[in-house]
């Protein structure tokens, strides 16, 4: 029980770190602590961009027209939503399946199932973020040392960098959900092939 609660923290924090890593807008930075040769930072992610002056005044600009925007923003922002409606529906599905839990405690099975489902839908929701958090990733690390004469160069945010780690988190607790699920149902398949006698003396042949 205490490895499907912890499957379970994962998915949710996941969750979490997804809808902040999808709506923050540091995908990728121009300018950062190390780079003093850039004087005005700047920062975009999938919905607007961002840009800090030297009074430390930020002016965001957002993306009004979808039909404008690059392929990249436009599969970005597909993606991560997908990625967090799997995630979401994985946390509402498997907190009904979990031994913690009253929900449907007279049905063992279908309690496991809905662990079992719970897992793969935050899975699920984990393999689109991290395929797409990771091609952004690629993205700019070969932009930035295929423009290695420039000056300015973007690099990876913290926002991206979030958006990575929960995709992480959403997979290692689908994993654990399953696991758990698929124990519990193995070991329920042994207990019923060797019923227990209630009558031990009187079993003779």
């Amino acid at each position: 029980m205490a490895l499907q609660l912890i499957g379970y923290i994962l998915s949710i924090t996941g969750l979490c770190g997804l809808i902040i890593g999808t709506f923050t807008n540091e995908w990728k930075i121009l300018g950062h602590d190390n780079d003093k040769t850039v004087i005005q930072d700047q920062y975009k992610g999938l919905w607007m961009e961002c840009s800090v002056d030297s009074s430390s005044v930020v002016h965001c600009t957002s993306y009004n027209s979808l039909l404008h925007q690059t392929y990249e923003i436009q599969l970005g922002r597909a993606i991560m939503i997908v990625s967090i409606v799997f995630s979401s529906l994985a946390v509402l599905v498997a907190i009904s399946g979990l031994k913690c839990t009253r929900c449907i405690e007279e049905n063992e099975k279908l309690k496991d199932g809905a662990a079992f489902l719970g897992g793969i839908l935050s899975v699920c929701g984990g393999l689109f973020a991290l395929g797409i958090t990771s091609w952004f990733i690629y993205e700019i690390v070969d932009v930035f040392f295929q423009n290695d004469t420039e000056k300015e160069r973007y690099v990876v945010g913290r926002s991206l960098i979030g958006a990575f780690v929960a995709s992480v988190l959403c997979l290692f607790g689908g994993i654990l959900l399953c696991a758990c699920s698929v124990t519990h149902l193995q070991s329920n398949k042994i207990l019923s092939k060797h019923p227990v006698s209630m009558n031990p003396g009187k079993d003779y042949v």
